[in-house]
């Protein structure tokens, strides 16, 4: 008898593309500047950006708390010991 557990599949993570998207604005908000003479005050636009991607991180946690599969076993209730007594995976 074979039982084969396949991994979940992998899942885009919030925080990584919340500062690549400060990252890319900043860039293109300082190329803008460069490129059309527009003034770019740095306290504000620093502000704006870490409000900004403290919003997308909450709202990014809070949509992936609803979009998560909660398994419906009980840990106490499964079979495997995992590694050590009564256990064959560590052989």
């Amino acid at each position: 008898m074979s039982t084969s557990l396949t991994p979940p599949a992998p899942r885009p993570r919030v925080g990584t593309i919340s500062w690549g998207a400060v990252l890319l604005g900043t860039a293109a908000l300082l190329l803008a500047g460069q490129f059309f003479s527009v003034s770019i005050d740095p306290v504000i636009l620093t502000l704006g950006l870490l409000v900004n991607v403290g919003l997308s991180l909450v709202i990014g946690g809070i949509l992936s708390l609803g979009s998560r599969h909660t398994d419906d076993t009980d840990p106490a209730d499964r079979d495997d010991d995992g590694p050590g007594i009564g256990s064959t995976t560590g052989y």
